[in-house]
């Protein structure tokens, strides 16, 4: 993922809480549950975030601080995203005893896709998701990344894929 380098030292000389690093503590990809999508039909999109041990990113309500981590789809026409799917988060105790919410070692941010009907058999449609998010442990790093992949129009149900585990059983 790209991940930003902001300033370590903010104007009045104040150290930051925002740091950069060499490499960062989350990876994001793209994972679908399904190898393609009948035209009408639907299947589960998502992002996969990996944490190094002892960081963690923010839940959609981040708590007393933090950002939330944020997803957003851009789909070809034909393709519908419903609303993002948070897990069950973790509680954490930051520094200065602040509690906050969220998700450590990985978590999968997901949402129902759905093909409209005229989709034609045989074709790919893109996948693109913004993704922002802000990891922390004893400081905070800003990341973000562009996440871009494609689905295939199918005529018959296509098998699950190979991150299909990594989805809830029962959405």
């Amino acid at each position: 993922p790209k991940d930003t380098k902001p300033s370590t030292q903010p104007s009045g000389g104040r150290p930051s809480p925002f740091t950069a690093a060499a490499e960062h503590p989350v990876t994001a990809s793209l994972v679908v549950e399904h190898t393609g999508i009948l035209p009408g039909g639907r299947t589960r999109i998502g992002v996969r975030f990996v944490l190094k041990e002892g960081w963690h990113i923010y839940a959609e309500e981040p708590g007393d601080a933090g950002l939330p981590t944020r997803v957003a789809w851009s789909l070809s026409d034909g393709l519908r995203a419903g609303d993002l799917v948070w897990p069950p988060h973790e509680q954490f105790v930051d520094p200065g005893n602040i509690r906050t919410f969220g998700y450590d070692s990985e978590v999968v941010l997901w949402s129902l896709l759905t093909a409209d009907t005229d989709l034609e058999p045989g074709g790919t449609l893109p996948l693109h998701a913004e993704v922002e998010w802000l990891a922390c442990r004893d400081v905070c790093i800003p990341g973000s990344a562009i996440l871009r992949g494609e689905l295939p129009v199918v005529g018959e149900p296509a098998p699950p894929s190979g991150d299909a585990s990594r989805f809830p059983r029962a959405a």
